[in-house]
């Protein structure tokens, strides 16, 4: 039998991996390394993305935003950013701050540009469990925010390393289009909730499963696995109580 103090270890180390791992599961491909606009301007070689593929995250208030270009600034500072794929800026306003996720390219004898896959409302906003019907109902006040939905898989593609599902809302011919970088063997005709970042009309998941019962761990935590957990608390339990013999 395991000693008070080896007891408060056992827990000591549970916490410590349950923290762990939760922290992994809400790593996000979304928000990735703040880059200041001034170390861009300073060591613009550093992050060029043109030779070397990177992504890095920025954020900055919209000096200027229109269909033709948008600049993100930071005090006296100034970003020229590509405003190709329009869409991702929907919803946003002139002054309003940001995060830009994407590709950095530098040019010595022109503008620097910032290329964004991704752009997120900043302070990061998650707006929480949401109905399908109401992101089409109002697209721009929900782009650039985290939800989570519920519905049933109509269908789901693989295609250029990614998943490509249309989600279905329960009762209503409403739908949403998903973009999932995970692995997954879901299939059409299942029930399933995802989340993720609702930007320019598509919903990019990293999170997508069948919906389960609001009770199971693995809803609390995603990406939680309770067996391992536990597995891994038995070693741990198993080695102390060798080290007490």
């Amino acid at each position: 039998m395991l000693k008070n103090g080896s007891t408060v270890k056992v827990i000591a180390i549970s916490l410590l991996l349950i923290a762990c791992t939760a922290t992994f599961a809400n790593a996000s491909m979304f928000e990735l390394e703040i880059v200041p606009i001034s170390k861009l301007i300073e060591k613009p070689s550093v992050y060029d993305s043109t030779t070397a593929y990177r992504k890095i995250s920025v954020v900055g208030n919209l000096s200027e935003i229109s269909k033709y270009s948008a600049t993100l600034a930071d005090e006296d500072l100034f970003l020229k950013t590509d405003v190709t794929r329009m869409g991702l800026f929907n919803g946003f306003e002139q002054g309003e701050q940001v995060m830009l996720t994407g590709e950095f390219k530098h040019n010595p004898i022109g503008d620097d540009v910032m290329y964004p896959n991704y752009v997120l409302r900043y302070p990061v906003q998650d707006a929480g469990q949401v109905n399908i019907s109401e992101i089409n109902k109002s697209p721009a006040s929900y782009n650039g925010k985290y939800v989570t939905v519920t519905g049933n898989l109509t269908s789901i593609e693989l295609s250029v390393g990614r998943y490509t599902a249309i989600i279905e809302e329960t009762g209503t011919q409403e739908s949403i289009r998903v973009f999932y970088y995970g692995a997954t063997d879901l299939k059409p005709g299942e029930d399933i909730k995802v989340y993720g970042l609702y930007n320019g009309g598509i919903l990019h998941s990293e999170s997508m499963a069948k919906n389960l019962s609001p009770l199971s761990i693995t809803s609390l935590i995603p990406g939680f696995s309770f067996i391992t957990a536990l597995a891994g608390l038995g070693a741990v339990a198993i080695l102390l109580s060798r080290r007490k013999r």
